[in-house]
């Protein structure tokens, strides 16, 4: 069976082969290389036509374009994808249809072993037309992955690569094959993959490259085109060529290197016979290296190594003199270079590397230009392409083959200078056309340096090979213009009033503007047309007046043509300038800015074949000149002002909370000669607010004042006059609030600075004044006892020795307590701590059994209330002290007359004081929260007297207090106070003594039968007073008489 080996072409194309690509659109950041009348040469489909290409121009009379597509099929029998080189007609014919080159005709040679043919040459898939390359009429195209038999006994492939030469007028034809030879198999030249780069010496003499030979060491092959031709052989398959040179195998060490898979040739040494230059892009362990190598016995003489392993260091070469100094100098790419901005995440842009040379063999430090865009391997290609816009430099052109959206593909073109490259592309080309199997590849093969359209200006060639075509973009002339704008006079004298505005009887100050123009460049045509546009005033921003119109329109804008005939020849316009009155504009200070751009008339320009002119991308095309305005400001008309600035605030600090009400007293002057468009400028810090000038002082000047925001910067603008005149003196106050100081440092400043568009000298001294920032809160404690005192005994009842309810244990007693922050600043860290008179000596004083909460309060107790285990009563609500409390109105006594007995009390003792320096104390440990100025926290206390502990003490009475205390630990600002607020204050429950003088409640019964009793003995009385005459009365003996008369009276009718 056949031996069977990996190709090296597959670095050259795998990259290309993981790409997918979408549709591109036409697109190029324009200079002098014309993307609009592109010449399109198309292959035939998945041929990848366009994977090389180069110019043909043999003659002054004949131009073409040479494509290779090494895979293509050709008319040789039973070869399959052994792929071409297509010769493409300049101009176009027709639909542009290219030919393929017969290079080689013929079928795979053959030989008898052993009294059987067999083939000796394998020429399906050989990549023919990897790569082309033509020199003065000679072109050499190669076939990379040539296999052949070798002479062995048992038949094996190997890829010895071979190249074609075509001479006069593709009328002769010659294979070179320089490692199809007796030294076989990897460790000879059996994997050299001839063909693999190529390039020509200056004299014709061929370079090929092999990077498979000596276990991929590589070698670099030379001969004579003339040699190849003159000992060409079909029949002769191992033919040595006499003159031929080669590199030689290297130790081990050099293994895997791939010398040869990038070559070019330039003048290194100074003896006029040039060198070959030759890629290693992964030798010097892996870092890749270039080496100029002597082209007389093939000797290295100096090496550029690569800075960053597996860059591909010496992927591409290209000698061109880029800074005209005479001496070739070396471009190196590296493609595969991974910018390492994160460690962790390294991009892969490719770099170039421009080694200019200074003298023999000596290069200064290189110049290094690195690709933006992640895997689109800058440096893949690169082409000399001679004096592009032709300004005394060579250019190069960089493909970027897998750049852009969706990986679509770019070219730049950088123009050189005298210090090498320009570090940005003048131009940027991109991909036209969409690739569905594999990718575009646009910019993966570049060829420049050659003028096919003959009007003195070189030419590119792009090729996209995944599309299967190739673009010629051809330089359009360049035309540098000469442009000048003349004033006079250049100072106006606003009060010299010369000229009469048309249709109207007014004169204005006016001034007289001629535009003049030339060009030049190389091929340009006799007559150039610009478009002239001419800006007055224009540096006034869009819709601001401008304060200069043209004398015959009135516009402060115009378009004109200027034709220019012969490049020694100038062009003028002239134009009579006036100025508007002086009362339509403020700024007399600043100069009159006159532009003008200028721009090619392409509607002159004749459609055909012939590319437009392009304008210097490198000289602009704006020109500009300025007058003045005549000003009282002496003999030179230069004002320079002595502005002096002075301000102090009405209160040097302000507090967090407050409303912080602030005016600012400003004095501003002139000491100098006049200052214009002065204005006072007071930024204003974030926490601030504008209110407005103060008016009400007749000291202070009524300036207009106007609040404006440049960007994110706040200020008051106040205007000072135009001009401000010298020995102006103006006061004024500024009133601000200042409301937002919550995320403030210690203090914030208002920067001051009068300002003028004076040229010299135009702004006052810097005034910064700091304001003072500082947290005060006015905290106060409060409390109250209800009731305030409890008087013993209690009537009609007797507490439980072992209470099982609450009831049970005494009269209700509650402490209220309000921590309150009058403000104006926000605490926001507080404790607050209630030591509770609880027990003594193992007896209970004041037992607790609820305790509430109103507003950020988080309590505990030590040790826990109701050890007992009592049974409360329901969770109290809101009782109408603690409401009035709140309210801050003063407690009501609701004792009715039916709840307690009037007593007396008892001429009594002073009461004991217990509190928690004598008893046992119960403590209630809680952490307020924020409280902003005017808020307040309350605590609530229920708990009941143990009327048994004190009725064991008869007549002695006493005082129970609770302690309450806060500490401020905090306060919500960066900045905390020196000294935050604290207090305490102690609330008492007395318990006093008295004897009632009504103290027993009758039962209704005895009531009853008492009065009763009462009637009973009444009646006895009354009846034994009656017996006893008690009720009979003595009357006068007139009475009786009378009494008398009555009776016998009464008695006489009866009679």
């Amino acid at each position: 069976p056949w031996g069977s080996r990996t190709p090296l072409i597959a670095p050259l194309c795998c990259a290309a082969a993981a790409l997918g690509m979408m549709m591109w659109s036409p697109a190029s950041q324009a200079f002098n290389l014309d993307v609009e009348k592109l010449t399109v040469y198309s292959g035939p489909e998945g041929s990848y036509f366009g994977y090389a290409v180069d110019f043909h121009i043999p003659d002054a009379r004949t131009a073409s374009v040479l494509v290779g597509a090494p895979k293509a099929n050709t008319s040789q029998p039973d070869i399959v994808e052994g792929g071409a080189v297509y010769y493409c007609p300049w101009p176009a014919e027709g639909s542009a249809q290219c030919r393929q080159i017969p290079f080689d005709t013929t079928n795979n040679r053959k030989i008898r072993v052993n009294g059987t043919k067999e083939h000796i040459e394998f020429k399906s898939n050989q990549w023919f037309g990897a790569t082309v390359k033509a020199h003065k009429g000679k072109v050499v195209a190669c076939a990379p992955l040539y296999h052949w038999r070798t002479l062995k006994p048992t038949p094996e492939k190997d890829p010895v690569g071979t190249c074609y030469v075509a001479i006069q007028n593709f009328s002769a034809y010659a294979e070179f094959s320089p490692c199809r030879n007796s030294n076989a198999d990897p460790e000879g030249q059996g994997y050299c993959q001839a063909g693999f780069s190529l390039d020509f010496y200056k004299n014709g003499d061929l370079i090929v490259g092999g990077p498979g030979s000596f276990y991929w060491q590589g070698q670099v092959i030379t001969a004579s085109v003339a040699d190849i031709i003159a000992n060409y052989s079909f029949k002769d398959i191992l033919r040595k060529l006499a003159g031929e040179k080669q590199t030689e195998v290297a130790p081990a060490s050099y293994d895997d290197s791939y010398l040869g898979y990038s070559v070019a040739a330039g003048e290194f040494t100074g003896d006029s016979q040039q060198e070959l230059v030759a890629g290693v892009p992964r030798g010097a362990q892996n870092f890749g290296y270039v080496s100029i190598i002597n082209s007389t016995d093939m000797t290295f003489i100096q090496n550029f190594t690569g800075e960053q392993m597996a860059s591909y260091f010496g992927y591409t070469i290209v000698v061109s003199d880029v800074n005209s100094d005479g001496l070739d100098d070396v471009l190196v790419g590296a493609p595969l270079f991974m910018e390492r901005e994160f460690e962790s995440n390294p991009r892969e842009v490719g770099q170039i590397y421009l080694y200019l040379q200074v003298s023999s063999l000596l290069f200064r430090d290189p110049q290094i230009l690195t690709g933006t865009e992640t895997f689109g391997r800058f440096g893949s290609a690169m082409a000399h392409l001679g004096d592009l816009n032709q300004d005394g430099y060579n250019d190069i052109a960089i493909g970027v083959p897998f750049a852009g959206k969706d990986q679509r593909g770019k070219v730049l073109i950088y123009n050189g200078n005298k210090d090498g490259l320009n570090t940005k592309p003048s131009q940027v080309l991109q991909g036209v056309w969409a690739s569905h199997a594999v990718p575009s590849g646009f910019g993966f093969t570049l060829r420049g340096d050659s003028d096919i359209d003959k009007n003195d200006y070189p030419d590119l060639i792009v090729g996209a090979f995944g599309t299967g075509k190739v673009a010629v973009y051809r330089a359009r002339p360049v035309v540098t213009v000469d442009a000048q704008l003349l004033l006079h006079p250049m100072i106006v004298n606003l009060e010299n009033k010369t000229c009469q505005i048309p249709d109207s009887m007014t004169f204005a100050a006016c001034f007289s503007l001629r535009v003049c123009a030339s060009v030049a460049g190389q091929s340009i045509s006799n007559t150039i047309v610009l478009m002239a546009e001419v800006q007055l005033d224009s540096l006034k921003q869009k819709g601001a007046i401008k304060r200069t119109l043209f004398l015959d329109n009135h516009q402060a804008h115009r378009v004109f043509p200027l034709v220019i005939k012969g490049q020694k020849s100038h062009q003028c316009r002239d134009f009579i300038v006036y100025l508007r009155d002086e009362t339509e504009f403020r700024d007399k200070l600043s100069p009159i800015n006159i532009s003008l751009n200028y721009s090619l008339d392409e509607s002159t320009f004749k459609e055909g074949l012939e590319v437009k002119p392009i304008l210097n991308y490198y000289r602009e095309n704006v020109v500009s000149e300025q007058a003045h305005i005549l000003v009282d400001c002496g003999e030179d008309n230069l004002c320079v002002p002595d502005l002096k600035l002075s301000a102090r605030p009405d209160k040097h600090q302000v507090i967090i909370g407050d409303e912080n009400h602030l005016m600012l007293i400003i004095n501003a002057r002139n000491e100098g000669e006049g200052a214009y468009e002065a204005e006072l400028f007071v930024m204003i810090p974030e926490e601030a607010d504008y209110v407005g000038i103060e008016r009400n002082n007749k000291e202070f000047r009524p300036l207009s004042c106007e609040y404006k925001m440049e960007n994110v910067t706040r200020m008051v603008v106040c205007d000072l006059g135009n001009p401000m005149v010298s020995g102006t003196n103006y006061s004024l106050g500024l009133r601000f609030a200042v409301p937002r100081l919550e995320k403030t440092n210690m203090s914030i400043n208002f920067d001051l600075q009068i300002r003028s568009s004076n040229k010299d000298n135009p702004d006052s001294n810097f005034v910064s004044l700091q304001i003072n920032i500082t947290a005060v809160a006015q905290v106060e404690i409060r409390g109250v006892s209800h009731p305030p005192q409890i008087v013993l005994p209690i009537h009609n009842w007797e507490p439980e020795e072992e209470p099982h309810k609450e009831e049970e244990v005494g009269p209700l007693v509650e402490h209220i307590y309000e921590l309150h922050n009058i403000g104006p600043s926000t605490i926001s860290d507080t404790i607050l701590e209630v030591g509770w008179p609880f027990s003594a000596r193992d007896e209970f004083l004041l037992y607790i059994f609820h305790i509430q909460t109103l507003g950020p309060l988080q309590c505990q107790t030590n040790p826990n209330i109701n050890p007992q285990d009592i049974k409360p009563a329901a969770s109290p609500e809101d009782t109408p002290e603690l409401s009035a409390f709140l309210r801050n109105s003063t407690i009501p006594h609701l004792v009715r007359k039916r709840d307690v007995p009037v007593v007396e009390f008892h001429r009594q003792s002073p009461a004991k004081i217990l509190n928690c320096t004598n008893i046992e104390c119960l403590q209630i440990s809680c952490a307020v929260g924020r409280l902003e100025g005017g808020e307040s926290a309350v605590l609530k206390v229920t708990s009941r007297l143990w009327a048994h502990t004190f009725l064991q003490r008869k007549n002695d009475p006493y005082a129970l207090a609770s302690l309450v205390s806060f500490e401020v630990k905090k306060m919500p600002y960066k900045d905390q106070p020196a000294k935050l607020p604290e207090g305490s204050i102690a609330i008492k429950t007395s318990v006093i003594w008295a004897t009632p003088n009504v103290s027993f409640s009758i039962p209704l019964w005895v009531i009853i039968l008492a009065i009763l009793l009462g009637l009973l003995v009444l009646a006895i009385l009354t009846l034994a007073l009656w017996k006893c005459g008690f009720f009979d009365r003595a009357r006068p003996p007139q009475e009786d008489m009378t009494d008398r008369e009555q009776l016998t009276n009464d008695k006489t009718p009866e009679a």
